[in-house]
């Protein structure tokens, strides 16, 4: 269990890891996961070596964060590229682990998950129907349909799943760690955010060359913050920014800051179909089993 971000609340911890091994798993803490220096998980050094040891621990499958929150970025400077390659692990979390996510696709070519984290969704007691199990354990996520009110442009496309958090994404600009979504299938969420600072940071990625190229888009859980603009109006600020997209766009994608987050492999191939409606399919699984002997 790693927190390379925020400082994680305790209760929520207790409870989310009693989630997990009432599952049956057994779990590894990080030095540093119950520890706070301000408004991070410990030190940047302290971080940064919770995580690699369990990188390093050859009975630790995957790699699971407690939150997210922000810091995750200032820790890659004190992380080995090689040492991602030489020990290859799942690693499952959103939010703030976007950057994260981004460093690990880019210095070690890894698949990542974008689902549930162990402090705040798997802690919580009304989430339900949560897919990460199915899907870490070599499923393909099941395919989701667009009503046709979420079908913002229409199209077909097919490509790697790139993506996370709109801010995070933003952020990385002018980074090592910038994606480019040339040929790719962006996701992308957010909470806290009105039109304009979405449309900021839209525009920004757009500056960037980042859409460049790009192939389509699928939006996700977009919460306004405490009395700010109402969902509705993000809604029609979505369809106004996408209606003439060269690409499919669709919205409302049940995944991100809202309830039972669905699990994305980022990395893997999916298939975005959108007419009347439409659906987003996964034709290949993110974790790659070894054959039977």
């Amino acid at each position: 269990m790693a927190a390379v971000s925020g400082p994680v609340d305790l209760a929520k911890l207790e409870r989310g890891l009693a989630y997990l091994r009432g599952r049956g798993y057994r779990v590894r803490e990080a030095s540093n996961l119950r520890a706070r220096d301000g408004f991070l998980a410990g030190r940047d050094a302290e971080r940064a070596a919770g995580y690699r040891q369990l990188l390093e621990d050859p009975a630790v499958d995957a790699v699971f964060f407690a939150r997210g929150g922000y810091g995750s970025s200032r820790i890659f400077k004190l992380l080995d590229g090689e040492g991602l390659r030489v020990h290859p692990k799942i690693h499952l979390g959103s939010s703030d682990l976007t950057a994260l996510f981004a460093y690990l696709r880019r210095h070690g070519d890894l698949v990542t998950f974008y689902g549930p984290m162990v402090s705040t969704d798997m802690a919580d007691p009304s989430a339900s129907g949560l897919d990460w199990e199915r899907v870490l354990a070599g499923g393909a996520p099941e395919p989701y349909r667009f009503s046709v009110s979420d079908v913002l442009s229409p199209g077909t496309a097919e490509g790697p799943l790139l993506g996370g958090c709109l801010s995070l994404l933003a952020s990385l600009c002018g980074t090592d760690e910038a994606f480019s979504g040339s040929g790719a299938i962006l996701f992308w969420e957010d909470v806290g955010e009105e039109p304009y600072r979405l449309d900021r940071l839209l525009t920004q990625l757009e500056r960037s060359d980042t859409l460049t190229g790009l192939r389509g888009m699928v939006i996700g859980s977009v919460l306004p913050g405490v009395g700010s603009d109402s969902p509705d109006r993000i809604r029609e600020y979505l369809r106004r920014r996408f209606r003439d997209a060269p690409y499919p766009v669709a919205m409302s994608f049940p995944a991100g800051h809202c309830p039972s987050p669905r699990t994305l492999p980022l990395g893997a191939r999916v298939r975005l179909e959108l007419a009347e409606g439409g659906a987003l399919t996964f034709p290949e699984a993110g974790v790659s089993l070894p054959a039977s002997p």
